[in-house]
Formats: structure tokens, C-alpha cells, sequence
């Protein structure tokens, strides 16, 4: 007769590991012979404190920043924007292309509240710099602004 085997919580989440792994597998395979791809992009951010305010720096490359929309509201910042491909593609050889193109988002937390109708940003070089002063009281819900 088999004994059971005793509950391990390590290969429950080995197990979960391997199902993550396998769904991004699928996500990011050619689709029926079509050379597009999906592709998961996200901007890498640091988000640090400099005296009274919180500064958060975002990496963009390829982004112009006409295609960037930023919204602050009192605890959070999102970042929303397009990657344009500069030529259309038809009849091209590739022998690869791992450039990503298409829209992203993301939310990025504040670790303090912020004077969002204060927040400045400025665009230079691929990055995108946005200093908020911290908050000293209540203020409006959602501000949005435009890089300089």
C-alpha cells in the first residue's frame, strides 16, 4: 500500500513558479506563424527623497515625450505613453527584433502624500524626471502635467 506523501509548502511554490513561467512563456511566443509578439514592457523607476520632495525617475528610451502622460494624484503617480516603431515594416528580412513598440502604463506608490498641484517634470535624454513636494495637508484629487 502507498503511504502518502506528507505536505511540502517548498514544492507548492515551486509548482506556482513553473505555472508562471510556462503562462509567460505562451505570452511572449509568436502567435499561429505571425512574427508579432507580445510583449510585457514595463519603465524601470526609482523613486527616492531629496529634502521636501519625493522625486521619482523613470528610464523611457524611445519615448518622445509628446506620447507621455503623467497623473499625480496625493499617493501615487502613473506614467502612461507609446513607443512609435519610426518605419512601417513590409517585405523586410528580419532576422531579428526584440525592439518593443506599443502603449505602456504604470502606477508607481508614493511612499508619503504629496502637493501634487506642484509637481514638476522634465524630459531629457530617455528620462523622465518628476520632483512633487511633500504634502503638508489635504489638496485636490488628481493633477496631470507635461514634461518640459
Amino acid at each position: 500500500m502507498d503511504r502518502p506523501v506528507p505536505w511540502d509548502p517548498w514544492r507548492e511554490l515551486q509548482d506556482l513558479e513553473d505555472s508562471i513561467n510556462r503562462l509567460m512563456g505562451r505570452l511572449t511566443r509568436p502567435f499561429r506563424g505571425d512574427k508579432r509578439r507580445l510583449v510585457l514592457w514595463f519603465p524601470a523607476v526609482d523613486v527616492l527623497e531629496e529634502g521636501n520632495n519625493i522625486v521619482l525617475r523613470a528610464d523611457l528610451p524611445g519615448v518622445s515625450k509628446e506620447n507621455v502622460r503623467i497623473l499625480v494624484s496625493s499617493d501615487e503617480v502613473t506614467i502612461t505613453g507609446e513607443v512609435r516603431r519610426e518605419e512601417e515594416v513590409k517585405e523586410k528580412n528580419y532576422y531579428r527584433s526584440e525592439r518593443a513598440y506599443g502603449s505602456f502604463s504604470r502606477t508607481i506608490p508614493l511612499p508619503v502624500p504629496v502637493e501634487r498641484e506642484k509637481a514638476k517634470a522634465t524630459f531629457k535624454d530617455g528620462v523622465l524626471e518628476i520632483v512633487i513636494p511633500k504634502a503638508a495637508g489635504p489638496g485636490p484629487n488628481q493633477v496631470e502635467i507635461k514634461p518640459e
